[in-house]
């Protein structure tokens, strides 16, 4: 089998060229893609002064990470392919034990690598899921000797590093790409359960994030698309009853994350304020009522698509509960 990687780009400076090296250096020849969010900063040109083999997409528009991972899908053509952040580090052997793992199974539809902190900390194993979607990473924050790392099915890929065939990404569609940030990956990968492929965890495909937050933080940005997008999702993918039941659901959450406070992006310890949280996520929630329509469009077509929806997400849900 023969793998292609893509890399998302966004202003990546030398993580980016550390990156294509560590992937240059596997034990098993793959081919590098490389798109640019429209960077502003040296990244590409520091790539391409370094005479590495790989091939450089540049866009003159930020498209952000769905419409990157599409323009990259549209490019790639071996069986298996990858889709990651510029801000990793692969271990020599990743590839040849991530071909491996796809050998092994071949009813799956992706492999989903050990993505770690050189501390050992974990950045996530898989997903599990609230009864409203709301979405938390798996073992994000253990140490690699208190997770269950234990080849297993799992939901899909952490969104830093997916690897999965080309027929499972035919079968689920492009992704989103007016999601633009946050959550994209996770409705992807809804597609691609909900098409009957399955993710396997292969814990020898390891790989460096040392991006990662042991502790997620948050900032308004990040806390309106992730709520936008996850409301998006729901109204596509949840039965009517539960979709009445998001806004008690997401106040309860949230009011119960104020409490404690939500931690903020520069990791000194400062809280976002009150005020901010419920900014971003009142925008959030008006701009998905303002989506309505059009996600109830898609909600028909996924329907008509994928067949009994509701009983598949619920089963999904089910298998990866939080509780």
């Amino acid at each position: 089998m023969k793998i292609d990687v893509g890399i998302i780009n966004y202003n990546g400076g030398s993580e980016l060229l550390g990156c294509v090296r560590s992937l240059k250096s596997q034990t098993v020849p793959l081919r590098v893609f490389v798109f640019d969010n429209a960077s502003t900063d040296n990244s590409i040109q520091v790539l391409k002064d370094s005479g590495i083999d790989c091939v450089v997409i540049e866009s003159q528009k930020n498209l952000g990470y769905a419409g990157a991972c599409n323009g990259l899908l549209d490019n790639m053509e071996s069986e298996i392919q990858v889709l990651c952040n510029m801000d990793l580090e692969f271990f020599p052997d990743w590839a040849k034990n991530l071909l491996d793992c796809f050998e092994r199974h071949p009813e799956v539809g992706s492999v989903a690598s050990l993505v770690m902190e050189k501390s050992g900390v974990v950045n996530a194993v898989g997903v599990l899921f609230g009864a409203d979607l709301f979405a938390k990473n798996e073992a994000s924050g253990l140490n690699i000797s208190e997770a269950d790392i234990r080849e297993k099915e799992v939901f899909g890929c952490y969104g830093a590093v997916m690897s999965f065939r080309k027929a499972a990404a035919r079968a689920a569609g492009e992704m989103d790409a007016s999601f633009f940030l946050f959550f994209e990956e996770t409705e992807w990968y809804f597609r691609h359960n909900l098409a009957g492929y399955k993710t396997i965890f292969c814990p020898e495909a390891k790989v460096f994030h040392e991006r990662s937050m042991t502790t997620v933080r948050y900032s308004p940005r990040k806390l309106f698309y992730s709520e936008r997008n996850r409301l998006r999702t729901a109204i596509r993918l949840l039965p009517l009853g539960s979709i009445l039941k998001l806004p008690i659901l997401g106040c309860l959450r949230y009011l119960n994350m104020a409490r404690g406070g939500v931690p903020g992006t520069s990791g000194d310890g400062k809280r976002l304020s009150k005020v901010s949280i419920c900014w971003a996520l009142g925008k959030a929630w008006l701009q998905a009522l303002g989506m309505l329509p059009a996600e109830l469009v898609k909600r028909i077509k996924y329907r008509k698509k994928f067949g009994d929806v509701n009983k598949k997400v619920a089963d999904i849900l089910k298998q990866y509960s939080i509780f």
